[in-house]
Protein backbone atom coordinates (compact mmCIF):
# COMPACT_ATOMS: atom_id res chain seq x y z
CA UNK A 1 0.00 0.00 0.00
CA UNK A 2 2.70 2.30 0.72
CA UNK A 3 4.84 1.46 -2.34
CA UNK A 4 1.54 2.15 -4.19
CA UNK A 5 1.03 5.64 -2.60
CA UNK A 6 4.27 6.61 -3.19
CA UNK A 7 4.04 5.43 -6.63
CA UNK A 8 0.64 7.59 -6.81
CA UNK A 9 1.95 10.68 -5.79
CA UNK A 10 5.48 10.71 -7.15
CA UNK A 11 3.83 9.68 -10.82
CA UNK A 12 1.52 12.56 -10.37
CA UNK A 13 4.54 14.91 -9.32
CA UNK A 14 6.41 14.09 -12.32
CA UNK A 15 3.17 14.15 -14.40
CA UNK A 16 2.58 18.18 -13.17
CA UNK A 17 6.03 18.69 -13.62
CA UNK A 18 6.02 17.38 -17.60
CA UNK A 19 2.84 19.31 -17.90
CA UNK A 20 4.52 22.75 -16.63
CA UNK A 21 7.56 22.14 -19.28
CA UNK A 22 5.25 21.42 -22.18
CA UNK A 23 3.15 24.23 -21.90
CA UNK A 24 6.05 26.45 -21.71
CA UNK A 25 8.50 25.03 -23.88
CA UNK A 26 6.04 24.65 -26.25
CA UNK A 27 4.55 28.22 -26.18
CA UNK A 28 7.87 30.07 -26.53
CA UNK A 29 8.48 27.74 -29.53
CA UNK A 30 4.90 28.59 -30.94
CA UNK A 31 5.57 32.31 -30.06
CA UNK A 32 9.28 32.56 -31.56
CA UNK A 33 8.08 31.01 -34.62
CA UNK A 34 5.73 33.98 -35.02
CA UNK A 35 2.46 32.54 -33.68
CA UNK A 36 0.09 35.22 -31.65
CA UNK A 37 -0.67 35.39 -28.25
CA UNK A 38 -4.33 34.88 -29.09
CA UNK A 39 -3.07 31.75 -31.19
CA UNK A 40 -1.73 30.28 -28.49
CA UNK A 41 -3.34 31.03 -25.46
CA UNK A 42 -6.58 28.74 -27.27
CA UNK A 43 -4.10 25.71 -28.40
CA UNK A 44 -0.73 25.35 -26.63
CA UNK A 45 -1.63 26.13 -23.23
CA UNK A 46 -5.14 25.29 -23.11
CA UNK A 47 -4.57 21.77 -24.44
CA UNK A 48 -1.06 21.69 -22.01
CA UNK A 49 -3.09 22.41 -18.70
CA UNK A 50 -5.69 19.77 -19.47
CA UNK A 51 -2.32 17.09 -20.32
CA UNK A 52 -2.66 15.56 -16.97
CA UNK A 53 -6.12 14.71 -17.37
CA UNK A 54 -5.68 13.46 -20.63
CA UNK A 55 -2.53 11.21 -20.50
CA UNK A 56 -3.61 9.58 -17.27
CA UNK A 57 -6.90 9.05 -19.08
CA UNK A 58 -5.32 7.41 -22.13
CA UNK A 59 -2.63 5.47 -20.47
CA UNK A 60 -5.91 4.20 -18.05
CA UNK A 61 -8.15 3.49 -21.30
CA UNK A 62 -5.18 1.85 -23.14
CA UNK A 63 -4.45 -0.74 -19.97
CA UNK A 64 -8.36 -1.65 -19.88
CA UNK A 65 -8.62 0.69 -16.59
CA UNK A 66 -11.48 2.63 -17.90
CA UNK A 67 -13.40 2.90 -14.96
CA UNK A 68 -10.17 4.55 -13.77
CA UNK A 69 -10.18 7.11 -16.79
CA UNK A 70 -13.84 8.37 -16.46
CA UNK A 71 -13.44 8.94 -12.52
CA UNK A 72 -10.62 11.14 -13.24
CA UNK A 73 -11.92 13.09 -16.12
CA UNK A 74 -15.36 13.47 -13.54
CA UNK A 75 -13.69 13.80 -10.27
CA UNK A 76 -11.79 16.19 -12.24
CA UNK A 77 -14.44 18.37 -13.50
CA UNK A 78 -16.25 18.52 -9.85
CA UNK A 79 -13.30 19.21 -7.82
CA UNK A 80 -12.43 22.36 -10.32
CA UNK A 81 -15.78 23.33 -9.77
CA UNK A 82 -16.52 22.71 -5.87
CA UNK A 83 -13.05 22.67 -4.63
CA UNK A 84 -10.71 25.08 -6.66
CA UNK A 85 -13.12 27.65 -7.37
CA UNK A 86 -14.02 27.54 -3.95
CA UNK A 87 -10.82 28.00 -2.29
CA UNK A 88 -10.61 30.71 -4.90
CA UNK A 89 -13.64 32.44 -4.10
CA UNK A 90 -13.05 31.81 -0.01
CA UNK A 91 -9.98 34.08 -0.90
CA UNK A 92 -11.39 37.09 -2.74
CA UNK A 93 -15.41 37.00 -4.02
CA UNK A 94 -15.14 36.96 -8.16
CA UNK A 95 -17.34 38.86 -10.07
CA UNK A 96 -18.32 36.64 -13.40
CA UNK A 97 -17.11 38.19 -16.35
CA UNK A 98 -20.52 38.36 -19.05
CA UNK A 99 -18.52 36.41 -21.95
CA UNK A 100 -18.46 33.54 -19.57
CA UNK A 101 -22.14 33.20 -19.04
CA UNK A 102 -22.38 34.16 -22.88
CA UNK A 103 -20.43 31.55 -24.32
CA UNK A 104 -18.43 29.27 -22.37
CA UNK A 105 -20.86 28.29 -19.09
CA UNK A 106 -23.46 27.32 -22.17
CA UNK A 107 -21.27 25.27 -23.67
CA UNK A 108 -19.77 23.44 -20.55
CA UNK A 109 -23.71 23.06 -19.93
CA UNK A 110 -24.01 21.52 -23.31
CA UNK A 111 -21.32 18.95 -23.10
CA UNK A 112 -22.11 17.82 -19.65
CA UNK A 113 -25.26 17.01 -21.13
CA UNK A 114 -23.86 15.28 -24.40
CA UNK A 115 -21.24 12.80 -22.18
CA UNK A 116 -24.05 12.31 -19.99
CA UNK A 117 -26.41 10.78 -22.83
CA UNK A 118 -23.84 9.17 -24.36
CA UNK A 119 -22.70 7.74 -20.95
CA UNK A 120 -26.19 5.91 -21.20
CA UNK A 121 -25.19 3.83 -24.00
CA UNK A 122 -22.55 2.25 -21.81
CA UNK A 123 -19.60 3.29 -23.94
CA UNK A 124 -17.72 6.37 -25.67
CA UNK A 125 -16.43 4.40 -28.49
CA UNK A 126 -14.01 5.42 -31.27
CA UNK A 127 -16.62 7.00 -33.59
CA UNK A 128 -18.59 9.19 -30.29
CA UNK A 129 -15.09 9.87 -29.24
CA UNK A 130 -14.20 11.23 -32.45
CA UNK A 131 -17.32 13.64 -32.71
CA UNK A 132 -16.61 14.95 -29.29
CA UNK A 133 -12.69 15.85 -30.54
CA UNK A 134 -14.36 17.60 -33.32
CA UNK A 135 -16.39 19.73 -31.06
CA UNK A 136 -13.80 20.76 -28.68
CA UNK A 137 -11.78 21.80 -32.19
CA UNK A 138 -14.95 23.63 -33.35
CA UNK A 139 -15.39 25.50 -29.79
CA UNK A 140 -11.79 26.32 -29.94
CA UNK A 141 -12.35 27.63 -33.37
CA UNK A 142 -15.66 29.58 -32.86
CA UNK A 143 -13.54 30.74 -28.88
CA UNK A 144 -10.78 32.76 -31.24
CA UNK A 145 -13.62 33.93 -33.33
CA UNK A 146 -15.47 35.15 -30.97
CA UNK A 147 -13.59 36.42 -27.90
CA UNK A 148 -9.27 36.70 -29.13
CA UNK A 149 -8.51 38.80 -26.08
CA UNK A 150 -9.77 35.40 -23.44
CA UNK A 151 -6.83 33.36 -25.61
CA UNK A 152 -4.38 36.15 -25.34
CA UNK A 153 -4.74 36.73 -21.62
CA UNK A 154 -4.35 33.08 -20.92
CA UNK A 155 -0.82 32.65 -23.06
CA UNK A 156 0.13 35.94 -20.93
CA UNK A 157 -0.82 34.65 -17.46
CA UNK A 158 1.16 31.44 -18.43
CA UNK A 159 3.86 32.29 -20.69
CA UNK A 160 5.62 35.36 -20.91
CA UNK A 161 6.35 36.21 -24.51
CA UNK A 162 9.99 36.20 -25.84
CA UNK A 163 11.03 39.23 -27.01
CA UNK A 164 12.24 38.73 -30.58
CA UNK A 165 13.03 35.36 -32.81
CA UNK A 166 14.73 32.95 -30.61
CA UNK A 167 18.04 31.91 -31.26
CA UNK A 168 19.27 28.51 -32.54
CA UNK A 169 20.88 27.90 -29.46
CA UNK A 170 17.19 28.67 -27.53
CA UNK A 171 15.15 27.05 -29.57
CA UNK A 172 17.49 23.86 -28.87
CA UNK A 173 16.97 24.57 -25.23
CA UNK A 174 13.43 24.91 -25.67
CA UNK A 175 12.90 21.68 -28.08
CA UNK A 176 15.08 19.90 -25.25
CA UNK A 177 12.81 21.10 -22.40
CA UNK A 178 9.44 19.99 -24.60
CA UNK A 179 10.99 16.30 -24.81
CA UNK A 180 11.52 16.75 -21.06
CA UNK A 181 7.86 17.67 -21.12
CA UNK A 182 6.40 15.16 -23.44
CA UNK A 183 8.49 12.43 -20.71
CA UNK A 184 7.37 13.80 -17.88
CA UNK A 185 3.99 13.11 -19.12
CA UNK A 186 4.45 9.49 -19.93
CA UNK A 187 6.40 8.23 -17.19
CA UNK A 188 4.36 10.14 -14.97
CA UNK A 189 0.92 9.21 -15.87
CA UNK A 190 2.18 5.09 -16.19
CA UNK A 191 3.08 5.62 -12.15
CA UNK A 192 0.21 6.92 -11.33
CA UNK A 193 -1.87 4.98 -12.92
CA UNK A 194 -0.43 2.01 -11.73
CA UNK A 195 0.03 3.17 -7.98
CA UNK A 196 -4.03 4.19 -8.25
CA UNK A 197 -4.85 0.77 -9.63
CA UNK A 198 -2.48 -0.78 -6.39
CA UNK A 199 -4.22 1.17 -4.26
CA UNK A 200 -7.89 0.79 -5.16
CA UNK A 201 -6.89 -3.10 -5.24
CA UNK A 202 -4.72 -3.45 -1.86
CA UNK A 203 -7.67 -1.00 0.21
CA UNK A 204 -10.34 -2.69 -1.69
CA UNK A 205 -11.90 0.79 -3.45
CA UNK A 206 -13.10 0.70 -6.75
CA UNK A 207 -11.16 2.45 -9.41
CA UNK A 208 -13.82 5.21 -9.79
CA UNK A 209 -13.54 6.02 -6.62
CA UNK A 210 -10.07 6.49 -6.38
CA UNK A 211 -10.11 8.18 -9.90
CA UNK A 212 -13.00 10.79 -8.61
CA UNK A 213 -10.88 11.52 -5.20
CA UNK A 214 -6.84 11.18 -5.62
CA UNK A 215 -6.08 10.72 -9.31
CA UNK A 216 -8.69 13.92 -10.11
CA UNK A 217 -7.54 16.18 -7.23
CA UNK A 218 -4.15 15.74 -8.08
CA UNK A 219 -4.48 16.05 -11.90
CA UNK A 220 -6.24 19.28 -11.31
CA UNK A 221 -3.40 20.67 -9.38
CA UNK A 222 -2.47 23.11 -12.57
CA UNK A 223 -6.19 24.57 -12.00
CA UNK A 224 -6.47 25.22 -7.63
CA UNK A 225 -2.48 26.82 -8.30
CA UNK A 226 -3.43 28.44 -11.48
CA UNK A 227 -6.94 29.57 -9.92
CA UNK A 228 -5.55 30.50 -6.69
CA UNK A 229 -2.89 32.94 -7.37
CA UNK A 230 -5.11 34.45 -9.89
CA UNK A 231 -7.83 34.81 -7.29
CA UNK A 232 -4.78 36.52 -5.05
CA UNK A 233 -4.37 38.74 -8.16
CA UNK A 234 -7.61 39.93 -8.59
CA UNK A 235 -7.41 38.46 -12.22
CA UNK A 236 -11.11 37.07 -12.21
CA UNK A 237 -11.40 36.68 -15.55
CA UNK A 238 -8.41 33.71 -15.10
CA UNK A 239 -9.56 32.05 -12.33
CA UNK A 240 -13.20 31.38 -13.48
CA UNK A 241 -12.15 31.11 -17.12
CA UNK A 242 -9.19 28.72 -16.48
CA UNK A 243 -12.14 26.45 -14.80
CA UNK A 244 -14.06 26.65 -17.41
CA UNK A 245 -12.04 25.86 -20.14
CA UNK A 246 -10.66 23.03 -18.21
CA UNK A 247 -13.88 21.45 -17.72
CA UNK A 248 -14.77 22.01 -21.56
CA UNK A 249 -11.77 20.64 -22.27
CA UNK A 250 -11.57 17.54 -20.00
CA UNK A 251 -15.63 16.33 -21.66
CA UNK A 252 -15.07 16.84 -25.25
CA UNK A 253 -11.19 16.75 -25.73
CA UNK A 254 -10.08 13.91 -22.72
CA UNK A 255 -12.61 11.49 -22.47
CA UNK A 256 -13.55 12.44 -26.69
CA UNK A 257 -10.10 11.78 -27.63
CA UNK A 258 -9.76 8.88 -25.28
CA UNK A 259 -12.62 7.42 -26.43
CA UNK A 260 -11.47 7.40 -29.94
CA UNK A 261 -7.92 5.42 -29.36
CA UNK A 262 -9.34 3.15 -26.50
CA UNK A 263 -13.16 2.36 -25.87
CA UNK A 264 -14.45 3.84 -22.52
CA UNK A 265 -16.52 1.89 -20.75
CA UNK A 266 -19.66 3.88 -18.85
CA UNK A 267 -20.57 1.78 -15.78
CA UNK A 268 -24.12 2.37 -14.73
CA UNK A 269 -23.55 2.54 -11.47
CA UNK A 270 -22.39 5.92 -11.83
CA UNK A 271 -25.61 7.40 -12.69
CA UNK A 272 -26.21 6.36 -8.77
CA UNK A 273 -24.32 9.27 -7.82
CA UNK A 274 -20.63 10.74 -9.83
CA UNK A 275 -23.07 11.69 -13.23
CA UNK A 276 -25.40 13.10 -10.79
CA UNK A 277 -23.10 15.04 -8.71
CA UNK A 278 -21.21 16.35 -12.26
CA UNK A 279 -24.47 17.56 -13.53
CA UNK A 280 -25.51 19.07 -10.49
CA UNK A 281 -21.48 21.03 -10.18
CA UNK A 282 -22.05 22.47 -13.82
CA UNK A 283 -25.89 23.68 -12.95
CA UNK A 284 -24.65 25.37 -9.27
CA UNK A 285 -21.61 27.09 -10.70
CA UNK A 286 -24.04 28.36 -13.81
CA UNK A 287 -26.79 28.90 -11.23
CA UNK A 288 -24.20 31.03 -8.99
CA UNK A 289 -22.77 33.02 -11.55
CA UNK A 290 -26.34 33.88 -12.58
CA UNK A 291 -27.97 35.32 -9.91
CA UNK A 292 -25.49 37.82 -9.11
CA UNK A 293 -22.91 37.74 -12.01
CA UNK A 294 -20.76 37.32 -8.41
CA UNK A 295 -19.53 34.37 -6.49
CA UNK A 296 -18.89 35.19 -2.99
CA UNK A 297 -16.98 33.79 0.12
CA UNK A 298 -19.74 32.57 1.73
CA UNK A 299 -20.51 30.69 -2.21
CA UNK A 300 -16.76 29.31 -1.91
CA UNK A 301 -17.55 27.73 1.70
CA UNK A 302 -20.46 26.30 0.68
CA UNK A 303 -18.79 24.63 -2.68
CA UNK A 304 -15.76 23.53 -0.31
CA UNK A 305 -18.35 21.55 1.95
CA UNK A 306 -19.95 20.14 -0.77
CA UNK A 307 -16.70 18.80 -1.81
CA UNK A 308 -15.89 17.15 1.27
CA UNK A 309 -19.17 15.56 0.77
CA UNK A 310 -18.85 14.66 -2.33
CA UNK A 311 -15.47 12.97 -1.64
CA UNK A 312 -16.69 11.34 1.57
CA UNK A 313 -19.64 9.74 -0.29
CA UNK A 314 -17.42 8.49 -3.08
CA UNK A 315 -15.18 6.72 -0.91
CA UNK A 316 -17.95 5.09 0.85
CA UNK A 317 -19.62 3.82 -2.42
CA UNK A 318 -16.44 2.79 -3.71
CA UNK A 319 -15.78 0.57 -0.49
CA UNK A 320 -19.39 -1.15 -1.10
Amino acid sequence: MLLDAVLTVGGLGVLLAGAWLLVRSASRLAMGFGLSPVIVGATVVAFGTSAPEFVVGLVAGIQDRGDLAVGSVFGSNITNVALVLGIAAVIRPMDVHPRLLRWEMPVLLAATVVVAALGLTGTIGHATGALLFVALIAFVGLSLWLQPNAAETLAADHVPAPAGKLTRREMAEQSALLVLGVGGLAVGSELAVNGATGIAGRAGISEVAIGVTVVAIGTSMPEIVTTAVAALRGNHDIALGNVVGSNVFNLLGVLGLTGAVATLPIDSALYRFEVPALALSTVVLFALSWSDTRLNRWEGAVLLAAYVAMVATVLARGAM
